[in-house]
């Protein structure tokens, strides 16, 4: 994957949360921990979750490095964001996804995108980085690995009108950011 696109959709997705110091995040598909700890600097609490254990655990290393007491890794999934942590108790404000949702169909996004949205206070924001599609993918072929696609082996991007579609469905406000053909941010904010 071109770091450089990835990059680029992170800080904006950053950017665009807007936290502040009584935010409580959670960061879906937090990977190795690098938002969370830079959210740690700003926000009330910052929570992590991953399906990945390995990166759970660099995370945490990571953390204790900075000895932050506001700051949790757990292991979760958007399918079920409280494996672990009963995150209702947490009064969340912000969600942040970054580069992950893709990995999931469309039936599976529409769902997990409901949980996400059951556990956000209002009013609240999430915000969402990803491969998403503003146009027809297969001109942009030859550019798959910039992005980070697979082609749709293991990758599941959706168009940017069904996740909006589905954002407005639950009574978010969006707001698009369109980074590259393939690549987009949503803002959803819920009053």
């Amino acid at each position: 994957m071109n770091i450089n696109i990835h990059q680029i959709v992170s800080r904006i997705s950053f950017e665009l949360l807007e936290l502040n110091s009584k935010d409580i995040l959670l960061d879906v598909g937090t990977g190795t921990g690098d938002v969370a700890i830079s959210s740690a600097h700003i926000c009330q609490k910052v929570i992590g979750i991953d399906i990945s254990r390995k990166s759970l655990k660099i995370a945490e290393t990571k953390a204790k490095q900075h000895n932050f007491n506001n700051l949790i890794f757990a292991y979760g999934s958007f399918e079920k964001p409280d494996a672990v942590l009963n995150l209702k108790t947490y009064d969340i404000t912000k969600i942040l996804a970054v580069y992950s949702l893709h990995h999931l169909p469309d039936k599976l996004k529409k769902r997990s995108l409901v949980n996400l949205v059951g556990l956000l206070n209002r009013p609240g924001r999430i915000v969402i980085g990803d491969i998403m599609f503003f146009d027809d993918p297969e001109k942009y072929k030859e550019i798959f690995d910039d992005i980070g696609y697979d082609g749709g082996q293991t990758d599941f991007p959706s168009r940017v009108e069904y996740l909006t579609e589905c954002l407005h469905n639950l009574k978010a406000k969006t707001q698009v950011v369109q980074i590259h053909p393939l690549v987009g941010i949503i803002i959803a904010d819920f009053e």
